[in-house]
């Protein structure tokens, strides 16, 4: 393979020890609960009728003393406005606010999410996934965690529901990217956070502008932590997966439509206009693929440094794997991994040149 065997093992090994040490410093949420006061929890739900029940569920159960849920049902057309107001009627602390859609130049999700903050005097403010279920110490285990680590927003993303091929062949080059491309302390860069569970000081979120200053977004959860770090707060991404789980991405063709949402999103942050978006994604499909396949072929044909680069490789799976609850195992099929994520990468690039990448009916580029 010769020098250029020589850069591909080392990229790939410089990559996996960044992925490695970027875990270290996601701190665990404390195993303790705090009570700050009131909080307030806004759940934007767009056709979650399959989810709803066992969010609000959740967020009922909490071992919180004053909690206020309200649910944000952007233009559904299923059961779940249905849903919410049987939840309503057993518990005064739910409330449902209907809206009729977004309005020109702003997202979906962020419009539902701007519209359950108006008129809260919370001190603080929780944002959560509709496909998610909190167990009863979410609440105050996050407010103890932005205790201790002096922060004005704190985010972690759940679990799985159970073991899933989505988990073990998509996420793992996912997490890698977002290592690579944001910080969890926000300290530079893009301030990371997932949009499954997003606590903000309310202090904070009007200091930023709330989420009207990002109303046209589609990479809502980054955008939105990177918002509040330029205005002065400070965020934090820690792993509370313990005490949250998400069942919107339990099937491989979930994680992949989600997952496919996520990139040609993100990808509409820098990207101008469908064709540069096109060429941004495919390069990244492409050197994905060639990144997942060619250690392994070399490997096979005996070469020493294609192995160092499939243990590398494995290494950046193995750990992801483990901090996210899935069977460590799996990290054996890094390779395919970086070649599936590059697949999906093609197909989120095809379709950001069409105008066909669609979440829930809606246009996904910004």
């Amino acid at each position: 393979m010769g020098k250029w065997g020589v850069l591909g093992a080392t990229v790939v090994l410089a990559r996996a020890a960044v992925a490695i040490k970027v875990w270290q410093e996601v701190k665990r949420l404390p195993t303790s609960t705090v009570d700050a006061g009131p909080v307030t929890v806004v759940v934007p739900a767009r056709n979650e009728e399959q989810t709803i029940d066992r969010c609000l569920s959740g967020l009922r159960k909490q071992d919180y003393a004053d909690l206020r849920i309200l649910v944000v049902d952007d233009a559904s057309t299923d059961r779940t406005a249905e849903i919410v107001r049987r939840h309503a009627e057993e518990d005064p602390r739910v409330r449902l606010v209907a809206s009729s859609g977004p309005p020109s130049g702003w997202a979906g999700k962020v419009h539902a999410l701007h519209l359950g903050c108006a008129d809260v005097d919370t001190d603080w403010l929780l944002f959560m996934d509709a496909d998610t279920e909190a167990a009863p110490d979410l609440v105050g285990r996050l407010l103890a965690g932005a205790r201790r680590d002096e922060v004005d927003l704190v985010s972690t993303s759940g679990r799985g529901t159970r073991p899933s091929a989505g988990w073990w062949l998509l996420l793992p080059p996912v997490n890698q990217l977002l290592f690579e491309t944001t910080t969890v302390d926000g300290r530079r860069g893009m301030a990371l956070a997932v949009g499954h569970c997003i606590l903000v000081s309310r202090a904070a979120y009007e200091r930023s502008g709330g989420w009207a200053a990002i109303a046209g977004s589609r990479a809502d959860d980054v955008g939105f932590a990177t918002l509040v770090r330029d205005t002065g707060g400070r965020t934090r991404y820690v792993d509370g997966a313990d005490s949250l789980t998400t069942s919107g991405m339990d099937t491989f063709g979930d994680m992949w439509a989600s997952m496919r949402k996520s990139m040609v999103a993100g990808t509409s942050m820098y990207a101008k206009g469908p064709a540069t978006a096109f060429l941004s994604l495919g390069s990244t499909g492409l050197a994905h693929i060639a990144y997942g396949a060619v250690p392994l072929v070399t490997a096979l044909r005996g070469s020493k440094l294609g192995m160092l680069a499939l243990l590398g490789q494995s290494a950046a799976g193995w750990i992801f794997l483990r901090r996210s609850r899935q069977p460590q195992a799996a990290a054996v099929l890094a390779p395919l991994s970086y070649v599936v994520f590059g697949a999906m990468s093609l197909d989120a690039a095809w379709r950001a040149l069409r105008g066909t990448a669609k979440w829930k009916g809606r246009d996904v580029r910004g």
